[in-house]
């Protein structure tokens, strides 16, 4: 089994069941199993924040042979979240502490990989999950699906990828009604070798996304006559090693970097940390 990876993930809980009937800007913290990781704000009134603890296990790699055939890649991922109630910058350390845990998700999910060709990538993902508020009093299924695309655009220095996605994303509550939303992504991201050092040749990537909310958003519950949120766009940077996986003590990353998210109304925003390439988040 691949080495396991802890992030901090955005939009994760920061109240209780309660709560969540009185703060209507909030975002469901079901939600927190699926966005990436990082840290959001909405307005001037709420702030999100989770740990997330991500075992993976490779079953196949995506190739294509010498004869020309196709083989899909196949990869599962069990995301375990834990939404908090703080995440103090000053003690980050003693944000996990058992009292500041306000939910708990599992979310088993597979990812596949199919190779149309040495460029172009497709891969369908879907996950089914169950998660609770620790307090007892509210409970959710949470499922998302969708399929990314990566194309090479060019493969020399800069390397240039085009990346597009399309996905369902939803939750069923055991209190309140249902809620989803679809999302529309596309990105470039560019990556070019920056420096080398005694142990390796480090790689610097950047990307520039956007994403299309359709249905404008249950994803967030805002005031009566107010504009939803609807779009998101994301700028980050992050630094890679070409020979191998950055580790620091017993964890391993593809990437490591940051990233600022913000939507075109300019009420939500976030900072994000990257681990992965685009792709593979």
């Amino acid at each position: 089994m691949r080495k396991t990876v802890l992030v901090v993930a955005l939009l994760g809980c920061t109240m209780s069941a309660h709560a969540q009937t009185q703060d209507i800007n909030a975002l469901h913290w079901a939600y927190s199993t699926y966005f990436g990781s990082g840290w959001y704000q909405i307005g001037d009134e709420s702030n999100a924040f989770a740990l997330r603890y991500v075992p993976r296990k490779q079953l196949s790699q995506a190739e294509i042979d010498d004869a020309g055939n196709r083989h899909w890649g196949i990869e599962l991922r069990f995301p375990i979240t834990l939404g908090l109630n703080n995440f103090p910058l000053d003690d980050i350390a003693g944000s996990v502490n058992p009292e500041n845990f306000a939910n708990v998700s599992v979310t088993p999910s597979v990812y596949l990989t199919w190779p149309v060709n040495e460029r172009w990538t497709l891969r369908p993902i879907a996950a089914l999950g169950w998660g609770t508020l620790l307090n007892g009093d509210e409970s959710a299924w949470t499922y998302w699906t969708g399929v990314r695309s990566r194309l090479v655009l060019f493969d020399q220095v800069p390397r240039v990828s085009l990346f597009n996605s399309i996905g369902f994303v939803g939750y069923s509550p055991s209190i309140g009604p249902s809620e989803s939303f679809w999302q529309i992504t596309t990105a470039l991201e560019l990556g070019h070798p920056v420096f080398r050092n005694a142990e390796a040749r480090w790689q610097l990537h950047w990307h520039l996304a956007y994403t299309w909310f359709p249905n404008d958003l249950e994803l967030i519950r805002r005031t009566p006559g107010t504009e939803p949120i609807s779009d998101q766009w994301e700028f980050g940077f992050a630094f890679s090693r070409e020979e191998s996986r950055i580790s620091i003590w017993r964890f391993e990353f593809d990437r490591l970097g940051l990233s600022y998210r913000f939507s075109s109304d300019g009420e939500l925003q976030g900072i994000g940390l990257v681990f992965s390439a685009f792709f593979d988040q």
